[in-house]
């Protein structure tokens, strides 16, 4: 489940379209953003904390990005750090599973099929309970400021450059620290490690094969395996939750 939940949570940063290779999920042809986050709250009674970066690059009004992203964490006493990195190409997404040493990739074209992106992202928060509150501004790029599922987020062109959000306990802020836009792009931050491609049909499949050895062996031949959420539903929480991330 934390595999699936790793997996959920970085295809829902929202796929492109490649049948609509002019689709715009910003309305900004390029640019290059670094970030603050950090995180602190609580979970079941037990204390948890994270500082870390994020570097938003992308090209083609986002049609190509890349997102990585370094965390330290701690939790229950423990510490760790998390690196990150997912690219989006004309609707298809690719995941780097760094202790694997894999790519993960999953084709996302057939649920974003919305030339405007950032209107269908809008719509989605509205859907949501979502609304525009006001403007702002952050590194003197003016922005619209939403707010929707105790989260609020400010938008410069289709682009997140600040969120505080509140949720079940967990307080989380992110801010643009640097940012430029209308730039040109070095190819290298769209390259990715040199690792095998996996589906995530395939992964999935692997994960589930893992998880019914492991309870067969610890448990009695009579018991039933737990069985893994099925992929349809899956893809219909992502469909669901996925143009959130496309701004206005």
């Amino acid at each position: 489940m934390k595999k699936l939940l790793f997996l959920t949570l970085g295809l829902l940063l929202l796929g492109q379209n490649a049948l609509y290779a002019k689709a715009k999920r910003y309305t900004i042809k390029s640019g290059i953003v670094e970030y603050q986050t950090s995180s602190s709250g609580s979970i079941l009674g037990f204390g948890t904390s994270s500082e870390g970066t994020r570097s938003l690059y992308f090209k083609e009004y986002g049609n190509i990005s890349v997102q990585e992203m370094t965390s330290q964490s701690t939790s229950m006493g423990h510490s760790s750090t998390t690196h990150t990195k997912t690219k989006f190409q004309n609707g298809m997404v690719y995941i780097v599973d760094e202790k694997r040493k894999v790519i993960i990739k999953k084709d996302m074209s057939s649920m974003m099929k919305d030339k405007n992106m950032n209107a269908m992202g809008m719509d989605m928060l509205e859907s949501m309970g979502g609304k525009k509150v006001g403007s702002g501004k952050v590194l003197g790029y003016p922005c619209e400021i939403w707010e929707a599922m105790g989260s609020r987020m400010w938008f410069y062109k289709g682009v997140l450059l600040k969120l505080e959000s509140n949720v079940m306990g967990i307080k989380t802020t992110e801010i643009a620290t640097k940012a430029k836009f209308g730039v040109r792009v070095p190819e290298s931050k769209f390259t990715l490690p040199n690792y095998p491609i996996q589906s995530m049909e395939e992964m999935m499949q692997e994960q589930i094969g893992k998880h019914q050895s492991q309870s067969q062996e610890e448990e009695p031949s009579d018991m039933p395996v737990p069985q893994a959420p099925k992929m349809e539903d899956v893809q219909k929480l992502l469909k669901g939750l996925g143009g959130m991330f496309g701004g206005k």
